[in-house]
């Protein structure tokens, strides 16, 4: 009978303490990774508005050297949605970027972003865009991409810390539960 008293307080408090868990885990995941992409988005539009600050031609010619420098896809296109220059494929040979949705947003609101799959990189990226203008006049956009691989990379490395800690408490609660549970139980005998 005193084992039954202490198996049901301790049950409780396994339950208690893995519920706890579980609603942390819930609740904080999709919280933490809004948290990163948003960092990584305010992060590169800072970077973009850098780089529109810079004349159009001299951008042109440091596209592959930006892009290495910022460890990211650089793209430059015209106003008429062409590109010009781009880090990571031929712009000859590539579409019209006009109706891309960073590029309409950036067009329309002064600033896009998007995530979807690149057909030239064959993956997921994360984009930004922001109108080169001169005297009140777009003559260009500036597009910056960033893999969701590198996205992902992160969240990975803060959910291990995030999860090292919830067993790091868990661990402890759970032993004190063990010596409550026992203590709780033989005061129940008397």
């Amino acid at each position: 009978m005193k084992d039954m008293r202490f198996l049901k307080v301790f049950t409780s408090y396994l339950i208690l303490v893995v519920f706890t868990i579980a609603v942390m885990d819930f609740f904080l995941t999709p919280k933490i990774k809004d948290i990163i992409t948003k960092s990584i988005e305010d992060e590169m539009i800072g970077i973009a508005k850098t780089i529109a600050l810079m004349p159009g031609e001299s951008i042109e010619g440091k596209v592959p050297e930006i892009a290495k420098q910022l460890n990211m896809r650089v793209t430059l296109v015209d106003p008429s949605g062409g590109v010009i220059a781009d880090s990571e494929a031929d712009a000859k040979k590539m579409d019209n970027h006009l109706n891309r949705p960073e590029i309409e947003q950036a067009r329309a609101e002064g600033m896009g972003k998007a995530t979807r799959f690149s057909v030239t990189l064959q993956e997921s990226m994360l984009y930004v865009a922001l109108p080169i203008k001169e005297k009140n006049e777009i003559k260009g956009y500036i597009r910056l991409a960033n893999p969701l691989r590198k996205v992902s990379e992160s969240l990975d490395h803060l959910y291990q810390a995030l999860y090292l800690t919830m067993y790091i408490i868990a661990i402890p609660s759970l032993i004190l539960a063990f010596i409550f549970s026992r203590k709780i139980g033989s005061q129940l005998n008397i």
